[in-house]
């Protein structure tokens, strides 16, 4: 599987891996079943209604089908947009949408891999989604190139408390007080970083980790540990405990 480097907003490149073909395949089937499901349920509903609410004078037919199959029509879109860049199917199988510049993707930007979806997959049987994704490398298919977006596999997320050891409130002292100028954002990279190690060789980590220590105690005003994986850990800690108050 290709990886993908991805620049944060604290200028460190991160690898990730591109989801396979067979992952956004699968995600989509799955997709397509929850919507086929969904399918079922409305015909249903439809008849029901239709069935014991015909003569009423607040039944209106069009009004109820666009409403019930509006979903249908959205279901990418809306999955995207309020699911931060996953549908169902892609959130089963751990994969999601990111920008390629390493900033959030927006509604313009699903909005564009909505619309230009069904050239893809759907109008030419997957031939030029396929196509395009195999020539440009970064698993992008057309919706993508136009967003600058693509779809990543993404690890289990990672508790705070899987990467510390739990300090309380009444026994921990902070060593860093100027962690609290950083955001959750910051915060967030910096756990990325440290998890990375499981997806990186040894040199390519220790070179990830130096890179962020410098730019995180850089923006806090501080002279870093030697040890840069014991002074993310600590800021990590020192943020949570300040933040906690």
């Amino acid at each position: 599987m290709e990886n993908i480097g991805i620049e944060t907003t604290q200028n460190v490149d991160i690898n990730y891996r591109i989801a396979s073909l067979g992952d956004r395949i699968i995600a989509q089937i799955l997709d397509t079943l929850i919507i086929a499901g969904y399918l079922i349920a409305t015909i249903l509903l439809w008849i029901y209604l239709n069935n014991n609410f015909n003569n009423s004078p607040f039944y209106y037919p069009t009004a109820i089908i666009i409403i019930l199959y509006l979903p249908v029509f959205l279901y990418d879109f809306l999955c995207e947009v309020f699911l931060n860049g996953q549908s169902i199917g892609k959130k089963m199988m751990k994969t999601k949408v990111v920008k390629i510049d390493g900033t959030q993707p927006g509604i313009g930007s699903y909005f564009l891999r909505w619309i230009l979806k069904p050239i893809d997959v759907f109008l030419t049987y997957g031939s030029v989604g396929l196509i395009t994704m195999l020539i440009n490398g970064k698993g992008q298919r057309l919706g993508d190139l136009a967003a600058n977006t693509t779809v990543i596999k993404i690890k289990a997320q990672v508790k705070l408390e899987d990467i510390l050891v739990p300090e309380t409130k009444e026994t921990y002292n902070v060593v860093y007080p100027q962690a609290s100028v950083l955001s959750d954002s910051d915060i967030q990279i910096i756990k990325e970083v440290l998890n990375h190690r499981v997806e990186t060789n040894t040199f390519v980590y220790q070179n990830l980790i130096d890179k962020t220590k410098e730019r995180i105690a850089m923006k806090m005003g501080v002279e870093p540990d030697s040890n840069g994986i014991r002074f993310l850990n600590t800021v990590i800690r020192d943020y949570t405990h300040l933040n906690s108050n």
